[in-house]
């Protein structure tokens, strides 16, 4: 999407408009991304036409996301790459079973995370938006990978019982990351986003030492390749992330999702951090967009936008995709509010 700037007769891009709030600059109008769930988004469909109809901005952003679905067992139940079965639910997944019995680092398949079916999305993705910026998503990268192998409470336990194995799993993981940054980091996306949530809604689901030891000279690895390519590096972490959010910045993190504010306080997130990193999401979808009036929906994006945008390096979007069972009227108020609020009326 382009934007006219007629006092000044130049044209800005929605990447443009990205990479100055990135940057920490108020670019002129506030980047913005309508971040819905599949279902609310098809009943949106048939309610208002196809998404260049609706009465909001076309997405700044666009995001390729690692495919975690392969290989279909029924309805309910499908595979990953790594051979591990997952539920459907909810509109989300669990992995019901892990194929990693024993901890044998050497039993981890190696595979190309990378599918060449991925790689001409990307260009196609280019080709049609020229100006948007366009970001690639790994889905579970160190320790969600891990999970999926091994289960989540064996990992918890593993972390403890059998440091010597997380370690050498986690640079096999490592190893495929790199592998496939050489694959798409020569192609034409604007950044790169690696998945793994560490914080609960109370806070970290491990200890800041855990992070330390197992994930942080990891992260910084894969970050530095990213930046090294040119390439804006971004990192997906659900939950209370507090805890560790100087060593983000430390490891050269430009980019931090979804800042839920059901978790975190994004007053004191935007105040400690806001220096460091730009943040996208920030606006919370367990309270009053979904439970509340239109009103309360609009007044909880005003307020989380006017705090984070302020001085930039903010991307807007709602932490999580707007859930089937946001009413209508509700959606209708969020997508007018972000709209107004994307020029800075608060």
């Amino acid at each position: 999407m382009q934007l006219k700037l007629s006092d000044k007769n130049i044209v800005v891009t929605s990447r443009e408009l990205v990479l100055q709030a990135i940057n920490h600059q108020e670019p002129q109008r506030i980047p913005f991304t309508l971040y819905v769930a599949k279902p609310l988004y098809n009943k949106l469909v048939n309610i208002l036409g196809a998404r260049e109809q609706w009465p909001c901005p076309a997405d700044d952003t666009i995001r390729i996301l690692w495919p975690v679905e392969i290989v279909d067992i029924s309805p309910e139940i499908f595979k990953d790459r790594f051979g591990g079965q997952w539920q459907r639910e909810h509109g989300g997944y669990t992995f019901i079973n892990p194929p990693l019995k024993e901890p044998d680092a050497s039993k981890i398949p190696r595979i190309e995370l990378v599918p060449q079916s991925d790689i001409e999305l990307i260009l196609k993705t280019r080709e049609l938006n020229p100006d948007c910026f366009i970001y690639y998503q790994f889905s579970g990268t160190f320790g969600e990978r891990l999970w999926c192998l091994r289960g989540l409470e064996q990992t918890l336990m593993d972390y403890l019982a059998e440091p010597g194995f997380v370690h050498k799993a986690l640079d096999i993981l490592m190893e495929m990351h790199i592998e496939a940054l050489d694959k798409i980091l020569s192609l034409p996306i604007d950044g790169v986003t690696f998945g793994d949530d560490f914080g609960s809604q109370r806070g970290l689901m491990i200890s800041r030492r855990i992070f330390l030891d197992f994930f942080k000279p990891r992260l910084a690895k894969i970050y530095e390749k990213v930046r090294l390519a040119g390439k804006i590096v971004m990192h997906h972490s659900c939950g209370d992330n507090t805890e560790i959010m100087a060593d983000f910045i430390d490891m050269g993190l430009q980019v931090f999702h979804p800042l839920q504010p059901e978790a975190m306080d994004i007053c004191s997130a935007k105040r400690e951090f806001g220096k460091y990193l730009t943040f996208r999401g920030g606006i919370g979808t367990q309270g009053d967009i979904v439970f509340g009036t239109p009103r309360q929906a609009r007044e909880e994006i005003s307020r989380a936008v006017k705090i984070l945008s302020k001085g930039g390096g903010y991307l807007m979007e709602t932490a999580k995709p707007l859930p089937e069972e946001t009413p209508i009227e509700n959606v209708n108020a969020v997508i007018d509010e972000m709209t107004r609020v994307a020029h800075y009326q608060f």
